[in-house]
């Protein structure tokens, strides 16, 4: 295996994705797709919506195939309840996640360890609403005590947080997403999450989103993990 793809124990390989690089790519990624796959991305109505799926999953394929020695187009997923992916055939227990906003994407991978990504092009404001509504109380009273011109960026921090840690879980943003907090201070914070099987742990951590500042981006596992980054 080539060393860039050789994933060493207790660490996560972050790959920084510019998606309009790939755009003459596109029709060499798709024929990556598995049929849904496929399917799928002939279902989006507007052709910038199906291009980014086909660059960003087509990718995935690319990427994982790199790490397994197979070819894109033979890899198989399985799926978790709330619809995360897995490989079906995994004899290295490789995990990974992946996240894409707007022309931006983010992909990790490591071994073992549940790990979660997200990322999220910023605006010039926030929705307080939103916030009251998704955030624990200590977030917002975190948020709101920031200066009013720092908070589109904490507000941000604290989503791309704890969509991270959803993620890791293998559920949606919009369950249990006020029943744990994350911090605007942490740098690789453990966070505390009740779970049926029981209460664990998982680390958080902020990325820089490489050549932007648009963007906000978090990755979560369920240990702490050494963070190599890797573009393509």
């Amino acid at each position: 295996m080539n060393d860039l793809y050789h994933i060493k124990p207790k660490t996560i390989h972050l790959w920084h994705v510019l998606l309009t690089d790939f755009i003459s790519e596109e029709q060499t990624l798709f024929n990556f797709l598995s049929e849904d796959e496929a399917a799928r991305a002939l279902r989006f109505q507007l052709p910038l919506h199906r291009q980014r799926y086909i660059i960003t999953r087509g990718l995935l394929r690319k990427l994982l195939s790199l790490y397994v020695s197979t070819s894109p187009d033979k890899i198989a997923f399985i799926y978790g309840q709330k619809g995360k992916p897995y490989l079906e055939n995994n004899s290295l227990n490789l995990q990974f996640n992946l996240s894409h906003s707007d022309e931006r994407a983010v992909y990790g991978f490591t071994l073992h360890h549940e790990i979660g990504i997200d990322i999220q092009k910023t605006t010039s404001f926030f929705n307080e609403a939103v916030a009251k509504r998704f955030f624990s109380a200590s977030e917002i009273a975190e948020l709101l005590a920031l200066p009013i011109q720092e908070r589109v960026q904490g507000f941000y921090q604290i989503w791309t947080r704890k969509e991270a840690v959803i993620k890791a879980i293998g559920g949606s943003v919009f369950s249990s997403f006020t029943d744990f907090s994350v911090s605007l201070t942490e740098e690789n914070e453990p966070v505390k999450v009740i779970l049926p099987q029981g209460e664990c742990y998982f680390y958080v951590k902020s990325i820089s989103v490489q050549n932007s500042d648009n963007y906000q981006a978090a990755f979560s596992a369920c240990t702490s993990l050494e963070v190599i980054v890797k573009q393509l």
